[in-house]
């Protein structure tokens, strides 16, 4: 179809998803096995190790659980959980800050910082998302949201995420199986998007474009603008002026910071609209430092905010 991103696995059967997740579900377990067996035995040799100091058994044991533990426990943790080697391509160049050391413990963070599924269903609602709907999104992470958005317009419709850190889009694979007939992911930058002109109903950018330095937040709006059908509607979710007083006492620092500095200064719907996209306004706030914001491309608008 014209104006349609093709993506690998748009077609693809249920029976090669369902296989995909099982041989996926087995890696992690050898994985895990892996990790606890180098936990015991980790344990094990240290406490040898204090016997032979001259530690009775049962007091060497006990320092070596508080001592090696915890570190021994976070290696496996980390050993266990990072993405599967799903092959991805050529992964996109990009000066913009990138979150691939998060993700192995990228979603554990995001609930515990408050940005759990009442957070993702928040961010999906405003789209107004319907079936055969195109959907993109910016800066996907480990997908939760793409595949939130991808089940929302099936069966027609499709939602891609893009993401410029490789694990990020490695995890969002590993995890997309059972839906990849309508979702896919691409390790691409926003200031790059790999997508014909007005190719999409809808797009987020959610507490991604902080990460952004300024000439970054223009370009990669301008270029979401460009893969927006007209009158597509984008839902940004972002940093913005604190809604408390005390909030300044903990996001202050943020304020010395190229990046994140325009967000408290509230210039997110100046960006916005420097892009091309009319209509912006905030529909709610999240944590008293977060907006939501929704804005559309006019109607009557080509692929260039310049037009």
């Amino acid at each position: 179809m014209a104006g349609r991103p093709a993506f690998d696995g748009e077609s693809a059967p249920s029976a090669r998803a369902a296989e995909e997740a099982a041989q996926a579900a087995k890696r992690r377990l050898r994985l895990r096995r892996t990790a606890a067996f180098c936990t015991a035995w980790v344990l094990t040799l240290v406490t040898l190790v204090l016997v032979l100091l001259g530690l009775a058994a049962w007091t060497a044991l006990i320092i070596a659980a508080i001592l090696a533990c915890p570190v021994v426990m976070l290696w496996a943790y980390v050993r266990s959980y990072r993405p599967l080697p799903f092959p991805i391509g050529d992964v996109a160049r990009t000066h913009g800050m990138t979150l691939n050391w998060m993700a192995p413990f990228y979603d554990w963070l995001c609930r515990t910082m408050g940005m759990g599924p009442a957070f993702r269903l928040k961010t999906l609602s405003l789209a107004d998302l319907k079936s055969g709907d195109a959907v993109l999104d910016a800066g996907c992470g480990t997908g939760v949201l793409t595949r939130l958005a991808g089940q929302a317009v099936a069966p027609t419709g499709h939602a891609v995420g893009i993401d410029p850190a490789p694990d990020m889009i490695r995890l969002a694979l590993e995890n997309s199986a059972s839906v990849r007939p309508y979702v896919a992911f691409s390790p691409s930058a926003i200031e790059d998007l790999p997508f014909e002109d007005a190719s999409f109903d809808a797009a987020f950018a959610s507490v991604m474009i902080h990460h952004l330095p300024q000439d970054l937040k223009r370009t990669g709006l301008r270029e979401v603008f460009r893969v927006l059908k007209p009158g597509g509607r984008f839902v940004v979710v972002d940093l913005d002026r604190p809604a408390r007083w005390y909030l300044w006492l903990l996001v202050w620092p943020l304020l010395l910071m190229p990046n994140t500095a325009p967000h408290l200064r509230g210039e997110v719907p100046r960006y916005l609209r420097e892009a091309g996209f009319e209509g912006v306004e905030a529909r709610g706030r999240w944590l008293g430092v977060l907006t939501f914001w929704l804005a559309r491309k006019p109607a009557d608008a080509g692929s260039d905010a310049n037009s």
